[in-house]
């Protein structure tokens, strides 16, 4: 699969299970849907976001385009939200 860009909000670290604030733009080569949550990698480690929009045309992210990282891993909502475990979902 080719990369699409695709924006995403992290986790609030004071309310877990949120996802508010700004979004941030990412690389993906997996497929996601808007509300998917994903493991996105910042300078501080990995966190946890929820996809905000998906098929961000590439003119629109133009000027931060060398800075964009990748994600490469998506996890199961469903098990996240309720049992609060992380748990990668395969391809």
């Amino acid at each position: 699969m080719e990369k699409s860009i695709i924006s995403v909000k992290y986790e609030d670290n004071f309310m877990p299970k949120t996802f508010s604030g700004k979004a941030y733009s990412y690389y993906t080569t997996i497929k996601v849907e808007i509300g998917d949550l994903v493991v996105a990698p910042t300078a501080y480690g990995d966190k946890i976001a929820r996809v905000s929009e998906i098929n961000i045309p590439e003119h629109e992210i133009e000027q931060i385009k060398p800075f964009l990282k990748t994600i490469t891993s998506k996890i199961n909502t469903d098990k996240y939200i309720q049992d609060n475990e992380i748990l990668e979902e395969v391809a």
